[in-house]
């Protein structure tokens, strides 16, 4: 297995007219959540995923298992449970400005806790990746996270981390407790831009990711949407530029960078070229409506990787 995640994957419901909820009458529906999305992402580019959670017995419950198994990801240590699955809504305001509404309080997912986890399918991978949407559920799904975490370093893995703060979720203080504490094992920090200026404290972008590598992180990186990506290694500094696109919706763009730059470091691409397919993936997914539907392929990389050869020679 070359990566394992845990956290919650809920339904979503996608206005399809522009409006606010009370005037749309038609909905799309589909999966998402930030670990699920980056484990297809990676899915989709030839790489074995592995997702843990806890999962409804109900109808919703049993969709996104079948989604993700059609995927190409690993759903065979998630745990079953009564309570509801977690939903996700989508208000197209106007073209480009998308509001996400959640109802996830005492879904399944909000039930994970650190005894569902079975440690030998985090030590069969060679990555664990975790975000702070995880930590946000609740007590029992923070002794997860944890747990998994635990596990990973003691096993000598790698780990990252993406504090993806849902401030609907919770508070500031709270979210930057929270992720500070499993700071001392994250490998790999993979953060947005407003997410480095909460973590920190200041308002000041090259004072923020100065602070996060102060704190000892071997990598930081920085994704900063239509201006790329920051990334701090070893003491190098890569700015990448993002790739030129029309951008449809912008949900699981993050997840997608996160997708493409593990597949990079998980196939030993360079730290910069890591970066690169990270931008190359997001842009991808932005261009589509949905989570994750616009994640490229496998196929799609090789293309891109040809074409980019042409243009570089």
């Amino acid at each position: 297995m070359d990566l394992v995640t845990l956290g919650e994957t809920l339904v979503c419901l996608t206005g399809q007219e522009a409006g606010r909820l009370e005037t749309v009458r038609t909905f799309r529906k589909s999966i998402g959540g930030a670990e699920s999305n980056t484990a297809i992402g990676l899915a989709r580019l030839g790489l074995r995923s592995t997702w843990l959670s806890r999962a409804s017995t109900d109808g919703f419950g049993a969709e996104i298992l079948k989604v993700l198994r059609g995927e190409g990801v690993d759903v065979d240590g998630v745990v079953r449970g009564t309570q509801p699955t977690g939903l996700m809504v989508k208000e197209r305001r106007a073209p480009g400005d998308i509001h996400v509404h959640y109802y996830r309080h005492g879904s399944a997912a909000a039930h994970l806790d650190a005894d569902d986890l079975d440690p030998a399918r985090i030590t069969a991978a060679r990555r664990l990746h975790v975000t702070g949407v995880t930590l946000a559920l609740g007590e029992g799904p923070r002794r997860a996270v944890r747990r998994a975490v635990e596990i990973a370093a003691a096993a000598g893995l790698p780990i990252s981390f993406d504090p993806n703060l849902r401030l609907k979720l919770w508070t500031v203080d709270e979210a930057v407790r929270a992720c500070r504490e499993l700071f001392p094992y994250v490998t790999d920090l993979l953060c947005n831009e407003q997410e480095a200026l909460l973590l920190t404290g200041t308002d000041d972008l090259e004072a923020s990711v100065e602070t996060l590598v102060g704190l000892g992180f071997p990598t930081v990186v920085v994704k900063r949407g239509e201006f790329g990506a920051i990334g701090h290694r070893d003491g190098d500094v890569v700015h990448q530029e993002a790739r030129p696109v029309q951008a449809v919706d912008s949900v699981g763009a993050g997840d997608a960078f996160n997708a493409g730059y593990l597949y990079g470091q998980l196939t030993d691409l360079s730290f910069k070229r890591s970066l690169e397919v990270g931008n190359w993936a997001a842009s991808h997914v932005v261009a589509h409506t949905g989570d994750y539907e616009g994640f490229p392929s496998l196929d799609d990389y090789r293309t891109w990787v040809d074409q980019d050869v042409e243009v570089t020679r």
